[in-house]
């Protein structure tokens, strides 16, 4: 069954998948999935990253058990979703925009039935506003499940368009705080190669590759060194110039210093050592900057718990 889509003017210069992630309760890899079969098209072209939508541009789509959102639930939760406090700190909010400091566990994208969802805890502040129902909550952009830290959301289509823009045109500073395994030899470098996406079934979602992957580049530099149970460990911060699934993840593993209990991409052996001391990978979205609306921001989001409660159990190496 086919299934036919006009865009309105309140969704023109917003990227197809962008549209896309919203509007049609699909996951997200099967959104990739979609375009490159071209069971996903518009005006009956196959979409490219590059392309924008324009008003009275028609979203064509082949796909037997898709459901539709409605413009008013474009925030991920269904009408039958109960609305649920994920005790999300607030970094700041204006008319415009939320920031938040994700915590880990939290799934932003492709989980609508999910009780750790993202759209429970925006259904749950929208209910906050009392009788305020002309805005819903748009998250911006993604960080991994079990990633922590800075969460952009808008508040309106408008806000929504403009933050797309200034993504997709990386006019935005990205800065993560990451534990990694080992002593680096270098207080700082930048790491630069290709990644695709790696083949069903693989334990590692993403991989390097030589050629016809897509451009990542990431640069790092040492923060401290301590010491946990006689093991080495480096606090470095990272800032991305791309935003490729996994990337900080691939590119620490790949110059041998992966994340601290990366069950992905971390080393087995140390990811033991750190067992009972850290459930998820030490990875948080600490700073994030950008201009909007003729003003600079830059938001800080606080290490969370229990990445604070690992930082007491290290001894700092002088």
């Amino acid at each position: 069954m086919a299934f036919e889509i006009t865009i309105t003017k309140d969704y023109e210069g917003v990227s197809p998948k962008g549209y896309i992630k919203k509007m049609i309760d699909v996951p997200f890899t099967k959104v990739h999935r979609l375009i490159k079969e071209k069971r996903l098209t518009i005006n009956g072209k196959k979409i490219k990253g590059e392309v924008k939508l324009k008003t009275g541009d028609v979203l064509k789509c082949w796909l037997d058990d898709i459901e539709l959102r409605s413009a008013n639930q474009t925030v991920n939760t269904e009408e039958n979703q109960e609305a649920k406090n994920l005790g999300i700190d607030t970094i700041y909010e204006d008319q415009n925009l939320l920031i938040l400091n994700k915590q880990a566990g939290v799934v932003v994208q492709g989980a609508q039935d999910n009780d750790t969802s993202l759209s429970l805890h925006l259904q749950y502040l929208k209910n906050k506003k009392g009788d305020i129902k002309d805005f819903n909550y748009f998250h911006v952009h993604r960080l991994d499940k079990d990633t922590s830290g800075v969460l952009v959301c808008a508040k309106n289509q408008i806000t929504l368009r403009e933050l797309n823009k200034i993504f997709a045109e990386r006019k935005v500073t990205k800065k993560y705080l990451a534990l990694c395994d080992g002593q680096f030899d270098n207080p700082e470098g930048t790491i630069e190669v290709q990644m695709e996406r790696n083949e069903q079934g693989m334990k590692e979602k993403m991989k390097i590759v030589p050629t016809g992957g897509k451009k990542s580049v990431s640069h790092y530099k040492v923060i401290d060194q301590y010491e946990f149970k006689e093991e080495t460990v480096t606090m470095v911060e990272i800032q991305i110039e791309t935003g490729l699934t996994h990337q900080i993840r691939v590119h620490m593993k790949s110059i041998g210093h992966p994340i601290i209990a990366d069950k992905m991409y971390g080393n087995n052996y140390i990811n033991k050592v750190f067992e009972n001391s850290l459930k998820r990978q030490f990875l948080h979205a600490q700073t994030l900057e950008f201009e909007y609306d003729g003003k600079e921001h830059k938001f800080v989001a606080p290490l969370t718990s229990d990445l604070k409660s690992l930082c007491n159990k290290l001894k700092l190496v002088k």
